[in-house]
This record gives structure tokens, sequence and C-alpha cells, in this order.
């Protein structure tokens, strides 16, 4: 190495260069730094997972209401990058933009469905398709309560995480309440995301997420469906604990409840 990047890599350590090795500061370090397993760093967090029938696009451990499939795309290594276009608020597509959102994840989820569940990915049609930046979401639903999900970064081929199957809930949620069938935190290529997605009653106009890292995140709700979901990891433990979120009403009000899968 020579004396120039030796120099730059001095300036980018944050040690302290005149501190005593010797201090009992420093041999406490040392030995925590000794007690700790080699290959900790190298642990991956640990996830909450639940046996599902239900197929994630995703290596991560969003859950699906029983009876559904996840499906996960393999990951690869972080990008924040990847997430730098997020916004809180979905935004609508055009027609034809949704129409090939639900044309791409057909495709996409076309592995995980398999011969059993072919023909209902073939016949669903979208009831719900939302714009956050360069991420498209889209919800396919068909008869006997399938549906479909996918979340896509249209910006990197493969970069998609998603649900298919029937989840095991009341598809006729009372008017103002929700049913989930999607909730915790998976990942994909990109990093890890957090995402809550289910069926809304008739009454409920938005579902909102106040997360403490990424403020109101609103869900987009269409067709009878709602979903949500933002960078990061911070629903990894919403599976167990269930989540909080709230509802507005076509008459303006609001209620927060707390909700989980199967609730």
């Amino acid at each position: 190495m020579n004396t120039t990047h030796e120099n730059a890599l001095r300036r980018l350590d944050a040690a302290d260069p005149a501190a005593d090795a010797g201090s009992l500061r420093a041999q406490a370090d040392l030995a925590r730094i000794l007690r700790t397993p080699r290959d900790a760093s190298m642990a991956p967090a640990r996830r909450a997972h639940r046996p599902v029938a239900r197929i994630v696009a995703g290596t991560g451990a969003v859950a699906a209401a029983a009876a559904t499939v996840f499906v996960v795309l393999p990951s690869l290594t972080g990008d924040d990058r990847a997430f730098a276009s997020w916004t809180p608020q979905g935004t609508a597509l055009t027609a034809a933009e949704a129409n090939q959102a639900a044309d791409d994840c057909r495709a996409a989820q076309s592995d995980a469905a398999g011969s059993d569940l072919a023909p209902q990915l073939a016949a669903a049609r979208s009831a719900l398709a939302e714009r956050r930046g360069d991420w498209t979401t889209v919800v396919l639903t068909g008869p006997g309560g399938f549906d479909a999900l996918c979340v896509t970064n249209t910006s990197a081929a493969g970069d998609m995480f998603g649900s298919i199957g029937v989840p095991n809930v009341d598809t006729s949620p009372a008017a103002r309440a929700i049913e989930i069938t999607d909730l915790g935190t998976g990942t994909i290529r990109s990093g890890d995301l957090s995402l809550v997605a289910g069926l809304a009653g008739a009454d409920v106009v938005g579902v909102t997420y106040r997360s403490p890292s990424r403020g109101d995140v609103e869900a987009t709700v269409a067709g009878g469906h709602f979903a949500l979901w933002f960078p990061g990891d911070e629903l990894m433990a919403a599976e167990s604990a269930g989540v909080e979120l709230t509802l507005t009403f076509a008459d303006g009000r609001e209620e927060s409840v707390r909700a989980g899968l199967g609730d």
C-alpha cells in the first residue's frame, strides 16, 4: 500500500491515534471483542416464520394468512439507491400501465402458481395498482378469494416481492373493518422491505401506518383491497404482535385498530 492510501485510511479511522492501548477502556473493549463469536457479524437477522401455504416472492418472512404462497426472487446485496425514489403515498397508474403491471405480475408469479393455481392466475384481474417512485404494487384478484400480489422494482429486472393463493380469511369484511392477508418484513435484491396488505370493507377509504422511521405511510385502497409498504425491517415482529393502523372511513371519521394475520 502506498503512502497516499495509508494517509487516506488514517483520516477515515475514527480511533484516536494517541489512545493508550493499556487503558482500562481499551482492555475492556479487547476482552469484549475476544468474547464475540468469530461469525457473529455474519449471522442473519432473526425473522419470524410461520408455516403457510401461501407463496411469497422474495427471500423474506412477510407472512400471509394460511392457504396462500409466498414467492421471493433471489436476494443478492442491498442497494439503498433502489429505494431512493420510494414515496409514503402511492400514485395511480394509467390504464395501460396497470395492464402492463398486471401482465408482469402474472409472468413473475407463473412458476409459483404451478398447475394448481395457474388457471386462477390467468383469469385474475387487477383490483389495485399503484406506483411509489420506481416501484409498482399490483393486487390481482379472482373467484373464490384468490389473489396475487407483486411489489416490483421497475428499474431492476427480477427485483420483486409478492404472494399468491387463497388466504384463509373472511373475504367480505364488515364495512368498517379490514382483514390482513400479508404482514411482516421480507428481503429482496434491494434489501429489506416491510409490507401490510389485505381486504378493506366498503366504508374504508384510507389505511395509514404511522411509522417511527418513515412517518405516515398511506396504503392505496381500491377494489376492496389495500396495500402499503416501505423500506426497512420495521415490521419484522408484526406477524406475532400485529400492527397498529389508522382507518379512515367514507364519512371522514378515523379509528385506530391493532390487527394481525387471522384477526
